[in-house]
């Protein structure tokens, strides 16, 4: 059932990874699922093609939802015993699960949940989901193999992949519905759904999301994964050429930029050079960091645990009503972004604080701290905050992060001739952030551009859109791992493990097994679409045989010599996923040619193997475990 290396020869790449991906859809709906925030946007083909910015964006998310294009990662669900299904021992009571609100609806929903007596009775059925996404980060690559549980906001378990799964579909329906009441009913063979994915991510987890988008029902030919700094990188390339020379003609071709994404929970980056063409190459494989808007905010509570004696605070907050703090956290998150960092004036900022909190600063049963920091003050029903406080206080240490993740990726590509910064993402939106992030930089790079457009909250979501418009964009991309495929080999005393030697009496003669042929090595520059990727070809070991498994191993060892056998039982190396190919009736097999070929495309690698004779084609079902 093992194959035999036999050669290896180039041929040309003509439809890449999203083959069965459809091409030039009428239609291109993004979906951004963040951290803090989510939201989608689509552009018709037709509009792309007059003016690829041409972007429209959803802003209506129900009533008193402040008019943005994008809500809270937030999700409402009621979970019910089913009635109508027939019961017994064997068959128990089935729970029907429905989707209440989603984003900032279902937070303001479950909050009359929690302060109305009438409410309150049917409370046990509500399950609020919030920030989830930020789960996905934290888990090990061995924790994907299991159901992997979030809390709602009573601290019950749920599965995360039904939760996300759910998430996708409220966003999915919630566009669908207002094309319907625009008229327009839509075939879901000539659109494309592109769901965003932070850059860091390993590829299990990204797997995790094509899994959870499918099931909300997107089909899998109609979904494309969208790398989110190099979907805000796309959205800059196509900026007005006024805006690209306010940023100092960044997105010329020739040069080379390091996009930073912030969002509510990451900094992903990505370094690439602009083409003559306009297309992209990709200058080093993605990274990141567990930084963003959150910090801030858990910068926040940290100032008001110093700042307030002992802890009965906490029970205040905790015992306010959930539409106050529901208040309290959206106007704490506004002025995150909003306060300037160019004012000479230090402007007193507030914050409303709920009627628990405040009876106990009246009662002084909740008192600050003598020693408590210059600019912090509770007074009256509010909090008050000076920006000078704000900038140096709450911001200080989370832009100190951002700069390090930077300046990582600075030094590891100091021969690469990195020109500009981009900063793009919701956190971007603070000046606080573009300032302090360019000084810092710019102190120790001084001749390094930083800049970020005008509406870089919108740069990841448009971007996306155009990608699925256009998603060979990217002409190169560079590999995180070594990929490859168990197969066998004549055996040679001089290079092969004896412990490995075994003999095959159909031909009479010993192999060498576990050798680990390479496709793709980390750090290589794959080339896309119209380039040359290597395709190796292989034969069944057996006259008879019917079919021919092939094993798909990673390694993400640095130094994988080019000239050293190396084997799949090595320490460093696991196996991510097979393919079985199907061999057509033959007196002799091992005369069958079956071609493998890895693709680095998209924002995953796709594995394809061809066999000849009948010219069929096996894609593999990839489990990817590599961090």
């Amino acid at each position: 059932m093992e194959a035999i290396f036999l050669t290896i020869t180039r041929v040309q790449f003509d439809q890449g990874p999203s083959r069965s991906v459809i091409r030039n859809p009428d239609l291109v709906v993004a979906i951004d699922v963040g951290s803090t925030y989510s939201g989608y946007a689509w552009q018709w083909r037709s509009a792309f093609k007059a003016n690829k910015a041409s972007v429209e964006f959803n802003t209506d998310w129900g009533q008193g939802a402040p008019q943005l294009h994008k809500t809270n990662t937030a999700l409402l669900l009621k979970r019910t015993f089913d009635r109508t299904a027939e019961t017994s021992v064997e068959n128990p009571a089935k729970i029907k699960t429905e989707i209440v609100a989603f984003g900032y609806a279902a937070e303001r929903r479950w909050a009359n949940i929690c302060s109305h007596s009438e409410e309150k009775k049917d409370k046990e059925s509500y399950f609020l989901y919030k920030k989830f996404k930020l789960q996905l980060y934290l888990l090990k690559p061995n924790q994907f193999e299991g159901d992997v549980n979030i809390e709602d906001a009573e601290g019950r378990m749920d599965p995360l992949k039904e939760i996300m799964t759910l998430f996708i579909q409220a966003l999915r329906e919630d566009f669908l519905k207002k094309m319907k009441t625009r008229g327009l009913s839509l075939e879901d063979g000539k659109f494309l759904w592109v769901v965003t994915v932070p850059a860091i991510w390993s590829e299990k987890a990204k797997q995790f999301m094509r899994d959870a988008a499918e099931k909300s029902g997107i089909g899998k030919r109609n979904l494309l994964l969208a790398s989110e700094p190099e979907a805000a990188t796309i959205y800059c390339l196509n900026l007005p050429s006024e805006q690209k020379s306010a940023m100092h003609d960044a997105f010329m071709p020739g040069r080379r930029f390091l996009t930073v994404d912030l969002g509510g929970g990451t900094a992903d980056l990505s370094a690439v050079e602009v083409l003559g063409d306009g297309s992209l190459k990709e200058l080093c494989y993605v990274q990141g960091q567990l930084v963003g808007g959150q910090n801030v905010n858990e910068a926040f509570l940290q100032s008001c645990h110093e700042n307030f004696e002992g802890v009965f605070w906490k029970k205040c907050f905790m015992d306010a009503n959930p539409l106050y703090l529901l208040k309290m956290e959206h106007e704490f998150e506004q002025m995150k972004v909003a306060i300037g960092n160019e004012s000479p004036v230090d402007e007193l900022i507030t914050i409303p604080l709920p009627k628990t909190v405040l009876k106990g600063i009246t009662t002084k049963s909740i008192k600050l701290n003598p020693k408590k920091d210059k600019g912090f003050e509770a007074e009256d029903d509010e909090l008050q905050f000076r920006s000078k406080y704000i900038r140096d206080s709450l911001f200080q240490q989370t832009c100190h992060l951002i700069f390090d993740a930077v300046d990582r990726v600075l030094q590891q590509m100091e021969s690469s001739g990195i020109q500009a910064v981009v900063l793009v993402g919701g956190f971007a939106e603070s000046s606080i952030v573009q300032e302090n992030v360019r000084q810092m930089i710019q102190e120790k790079y001084r001749n390094m551009d930083v800049v970020a457009p005008t509406s870089p909250f919108k740069a990841v979501l448009m971007g996306a859109v155009m990608y699925g418009h256009d998603m060979f964009i990217y002409k190169s991309r560079i590999s995180r791992a070594t990929y490859g495929v168990g197969t066998n080999s004549t055996f040679d005393d001089k290079t092969h493990d004896p412990s490995k030697k075994w003999y095959h009496e159909e031909e009479g003669k010993y192999y060498c097994k576990d050798i680990f042929s390479v496709h793709v090595r980390r750090g290589d520059s794959v080339y896309l679409n119209d380039k040359s990727t290597i395709e190796r070809n292989y034969f069944p070991m057996y006259k008879k045989q019917k079919t021919v498994l092939f094993n798909l191993f990673e390694t993400s060892d640095h130094c994988i010599d080019k000239e050293a056998v190396h084997y799949t039982t090595d320490p460093l190396t696991k196996k991510v996923g097979e393919i079985e190919v199907e061999l057509p009736e033959s007196e002799d097999s091992t005369k069958q040619e079956v071609c493998v070929q890895m693709i680095y495309g998209g924002t995953q690698l796709s594995v394809i193997a061809k066999e000849n004779t009948s010219g069929k084609e096996y894609n593999a079902d990839i489990k990817f475990d590599s961090a």
